[in-house]
């Protein structure tokens, strides 16, 4: 089912390029049916088998399907609540050592991971993204001073996909959330993560966007600077008082 969540995904954005509604339409039928077929009232199962002419779904139950589920739109927050708590709180890092849901097989670095980054991201949690990142990565890092394909050093061990952490750096710990060069916006989305401050620079076509912010008296105070002719779009999410500067 998971590669039926990326074609349907495929179709839906081949729908909005091109303006084809009818492939839109055709995505969400294929979702449904995986939403009918697959989930079994606790998670998505991963695949189903044909036997005398009738398919029958299994019992294979993996992480990285229910980041595919929700990454790809089968599934939200909403539509899933109760599976996506399970996943936010007792999914990730921490279940080697809690052993939760020991039948769900875990998900590999490359790319179950990398989608439960991007689904704590896209859905609001700065900090434990950051907390996962140094769970997931660290550890990498402190042996070899590179970052790997797998959970385990038994094969590519400096893989050019683990410079995806990088990007969540910047988006989720730093906050520059999008920079749109045509456009010319920046959008800065400023979250407590638990550091005492943060800084960086990306770059433009047009210069670079840098950013500052550090905690003063229990507020998270900012200070950004972007290339001639942008404008700044800029918010501290809900948390400690913030400021400007």
């Amino acid at each position: 089912y998971p590669t039926n969540m990326l074609y349907a995904a495929a179709l839906a954005a081949a729908g909005r390029m091109y303006g084809e509604p009818g492939l839109t339409d055709e995505a969400e039928r294929i979702r449904e049916t995986i939403r009918r077929q697959s989930f079994d009232g606790e998670f998505f199962v991963d695949n189903a088998v044909r036997k005398d002419g009738r398919l029958e779904v299994t019992r294979n139950r993996t992480e990285v399907c229910q980041y595919f589920a929700f990454f790809f739109d089968v599934a939200t927050p909403q539509t899933h609540k109760e599976l996506w708590e399970r996943l936010v709180h007792q999914f990730g890092p921490g279940r080697q050592k809690t052993k939760a849901f020991p039948e769900v097989h875990p998900a590999n670095a490359f790319i179950g991971n990398y989608l439960r980054l991007e689904l704590l991201s896209r859905y609001g949690y700065p900090a434990q993204t950051k907390k996962e990142i140094v769970d997931y990565y660290l550890y990498m890092a402190d042996r070899t001073g590179t970052l790997w394909e797998n959970t385990g050093a038994y094969a590519s061990c400096n893989h050019g996909f683990a410079s995806h952490v990088a990007h969540s750096f910047y988006r989720d710990i730093l906050g520059i959330r999008r920079i749109d060069p045509q456009e010319k916006t920046v959008r800065l989305e400023i979250a407590d993560v638990g550091l005492d401050w943060c800084e960086g620079t990306r770059p433009t076509p047009d210069g670079p966007v840098t950013v500052r912010w550090w905690k003063e008296d229990g507020r998270i105070v900012h200070r950004a600077t972007v290339p001639a002719g942008y404008v700044l779009h800029a918010a501290v999410m809900p948390g400690p008082s913030s400021a400007v500067r």
